[in-house]
């Protein structure tokens, strides 16, 4: 008995001793695939970190030499961070090697997923006009033609562009560089004849291309981009001219001048054709630059324009045609307008979106990619805004910066030079920046639609300023800013559809140009009851 006791306890301590071995390699299997496994993922960590700091070395750099507190604030950094120069004037537009504020942005899920909901709405919207064509037609049949007919006469749009920019590439630089080189034989000859030529060549440059336009009838996509890209170059050969009238305005005849002194009177003809084609409208000889071209890059964000292209065409005809096209063929009351502009604030605020993205952003990047140009600010974070005066200086930096160094600025010093008290106020370049905007706008709306119908430009140049005055910090007036160009987005939508239906569907009360100026939804008969 006692031996077989001996027995049991010495096989249950062998089977505990066993057990115990057992989990003690267990133990260290497991802290060895620990080890391993920490060693992995430390290299996997450690090789995105230093992937994430060699993208975004230049970002680090900017952060740490401008104190900037944030992301956005690296990002969207426009001006000098002085108030101004020792000579008291105000600070120039500063150009860095950044990213756009959206492509930064679009790294993050949460924002990636915003960027997908409207992917979503599109492909709704193109199953929406498939349906409707089955039920309409009996057929499996895209229409496209409104966009085909928007988009008309491209053969001609190409030949004024191709006008527009000879004129501006070669006339202008080598007008230019003949004034530059000689001014010094005979300043107040040449400085008097240069000013005169210079804004005869401005009036045509205007006329011309117009008149082209006209004559061709285009249609008003066509005619947009005409026109865009005339006040594009005309504004570039403003800052041009204006950047570079210093240098040889401030040389004086000298016989012992070398041959490179005269060679900076006019800048190189590469910076100048370079400067034509760059996305900004503020002229320097250098610009900050890449190294190298992403053309995978350059085909995304074109395929971005064309599918905002798209998305606003499956807009319009779901939402304004159907509603607007029998405007003067039946009856029209106050409150079919009201529900009309209501009805116009989803679909409006969409073509604005698409507008910013396509042309500010997508479009923007495209050429400052092809271009290898490294400051791509196009615009800031105006989603943000809690004040109209902050959403005007970032929803479009490209013209912001434009008006500010070439017209602001030039106002603002001009004040400074008078002795009267009112000249440190800042509103008269404020209200000349405003002008000048507005009047831009409603030129190319006017003459892209055949018609002169001021909505935009009270709206701008009206209620805009006077909402410049409502400034504030707090986030509730950021719903305020949204809610009214939500507002005012469907108005002008509205309004503008009601004047083109109106001109197809009503005939003209005047045979003369108060035809033009006059709208005619206003004398069409039935339009009210």
């Amino acid at each position: 008995m006692h031996s077989g006791h001996v027995n049991t306890v010495t096989s249950q301590n062998g089977k505990e001793e066993g057990h115990l071995l057992q989990n003690l390699y267990v133990r260290e299997k497991i802290m060895g695939l620990e080890k391993d496994l920490g060693a992995t993922m430390a290299g996997v960590v450690e090789k995105r970190m230093r992937e994430w700091t060699e993208e975004n070395l230049p970002l680090l750099e900017h952060l740490t030499t401008t104190s900037s507190p944030t992301l956005t604030s690296a990002l969207t950094r426009s001006h000098s961070t002085s108030k101004g120069k020792k000579d008291g004037k105000l600070p120039s537009r500063v150009f860095v090697a950044r990213p756009s504020l959206l492509t930064e942005l679009l790294t993050v899920n949460h924002i990636d997923s915003i960027y997908n909901i409207f992917v979503a709405i599109l492909i709704l919207l193109f199953f929406n006009k498939i349906l409707d064509e089955i039920v309409q037609t009996g057929s499996l049949s895209l229409d496209l033609s409104l966009i085909s007919w928007a988009f008309s006469g491209l053969d001609r749009v190409i030949v004024i562009w191709v006008a527009m920019f000879m004129s501006t590439s070669c006339v202008v630089y080598l007008t230019f560089h003949h004034w530059a080189h000689n001014r010094h034989n005979l300043p107040r000859v040449y400085d008097t004849g240069g000013g005169i030529l210079f804004m005869g060549y401005l009036s045509l440059f205007l006329a011309l291309p117009l008149q082209s336009l006209l004559y061709h009838n285009l249609p008003p996509a066509s005619s947009i981009i005409v026109l865009c890209e005339q006040v594009r170059m005309f504004m570039k050969t403003w800052a041009f001219v204006r950047s570079n009238i210093g240098r040889p305005m401030s040389y004086k005849k000298d016989d012992d001048a070398s041959q490179d002194q005269k060679d900076i009177l006019c800048p190189d003809f590469s910076h100048y054709l370079y400067f034509l084609f760059v996305p900004t409208l503020v002229y320097r000889d250098q610009y900050p630059r890449n190294e190298s071209c992403n053309w995978r890059k350059v085909v995304h964000d074109l395929g971005h324009v064309i599918g905002c292209l798209f998305y606003t065409h499956f807009i319009f005809v779901r939402f304004c045609v159907p509603v607007f096209r029998r405007f003067g063929q039946e009856p029209f009351t106050g409150k079919n307008l009201m529900v009309g502009v209501f009805s116009c604030m989803f679909p409006g605020s969409l073509v604005l979106l698409c507008a910013f993205f396509s042309v500010l952003h997508a479009w923007m990047n495209a050429f400052g990619e092809m271009l290898r140009f490294a400051d791509r600010m196009f615009y800031k974070d105006w989603w943000n805004s809690t004040s109209y005066a902050r959403f005007y200086r970032t929803w479009n930096c490209v013209v912001h910066d434009w008006l500010y160094e070439y017209v602001y600025k030039e106002v603002a010093e001009w004040q400074d030079l008078q002795s009267n008290s009112c000249s440190r106020g800042r509103w008269l370049p404020m209200m000349v920046v405003f002008f000048i905007s507005s009047i831009v706008h409603e030129y190319i709306l006017a003459l892209a639609f055949r018609f002169f119908y001021p909505v935009l430009l009270v709206m701008f140049g009206g209620f805009g300023v006077g909402f410049m005055f409502v400034n504030s910090k707090e986030r509730k007036f950021n719903v305020f800013l949204w809610v009214t160009l939500f507002l005012g987005t469907g108005l002008l939508m509205c309004l503008y559809s009601i004047e083109w239906y109106a001109r197809i569907n009503c005939p003209p009360v005047y045979d003369s140009f108060l035809d033009y100026i006059v709208p005619r939804s206003w004398t069409c008969i039935n339009t009210f009851e």
